[in-house]
């Protein structure tokens, strides 16, 4: 726990991040109840093919794809990506990951991952929020799984994605991400993208295809926390 978040158990009760109930003894960020009632993919079941992959179907094969939660904004959950993401409380999204990494760790998903890469968030906006929050959940995976996070792409300033449709995600994110050095990549044979969220899946796909453009022969998989549902 660091500092903050610390100070602020002391003086704020930790509380469900869903429901507002206070929490018990074992239980972080959210209630049982709510722990159990959470709207999860079960893509980890199937990460060879589902719905991320035809999201993500770029210049950049995919290998296996999974995310945790759906993801709606109106529901009670949304507040946990919301937390970790502008509320200053990135520690959740590491928590989340832990407990997800844990799951999904039986069934082979992370074999061969040699190397975890957060998206980036650009300069600006990083010196803005003071932290990565995808770079936060790449650190609760390795956590579990001991797999290294590296830091190999680059983001270049850009309009926010939150109010474009899918073209226009796709368009606003093409050129955005690149890496620093293709003989670093080229290091490594199999490597995860993490991320808060996936909609369209148009960053994901801008990061795979710089990946993939530097070192071809490398592996892509992608992992996020939260996915909306396709329509």
């Amino acid at each position: 726990m660091g500092l903050i978040d610390g100070l602020l158990s002391v003086i704020y009760p930790e509380v469900c991040e869903v429901c507002g109930t206070p929490l018990v003894s074992g239980e972080k960020v959210m209630c049982l109840g709510c722990h159990a009632a959470m709207p999860l993919t079960g893509y980890h079941k199937t990460p060879e093919f589902n719905q991320l992959h035809e999201r993500t179907m770029c210049h950049a094969p995919i290998h296996h794809a999974d995310a945790c939660f759906f993801y709606e904004r109106l529901s009670p959950y949304s507040r946990l990506i919301h937390a970790a993401k502008y509320e200053g409380r990135p520690s959740i999204g590491r928590l989340l990951a832990k407990d997800h990494a844990r799951i999904t760790a039986p069934t082979g998903f992370f074999d061969g991952i040699d190397l975890i890469v957060p998206v980036p968030l650009d300069r600006l906006k990083l010196i803005r929020r003071g932290y990565n929050q995808s770079h936060h959940i790449a650190l609760g995976i390795s956590d579990i799984t001991g797999i290294p996070v590296g830091s190999l792409l680059r983001a270049r300033r850009h309009p926010s994605q939150t109010s474009k449709n899918a073209a226009g995600r796709l368009d606003n994110a093409r050129g955005t991400f690149s890496v620093g050095q293709q003989e670093d990549v080229a290091r490594y044979s199999h490597i995860l993208i993490v991320d808060d969220i996936i909609t369209t899946g148009s960053t994901l796909c801008a990061c795979a295809e710089a990946i993939h453009s530097a070192s071809p022969q490398t592996s892509i998989s992608i992992l996020t926390l939260a996915a909306t549902r396709m329509s």
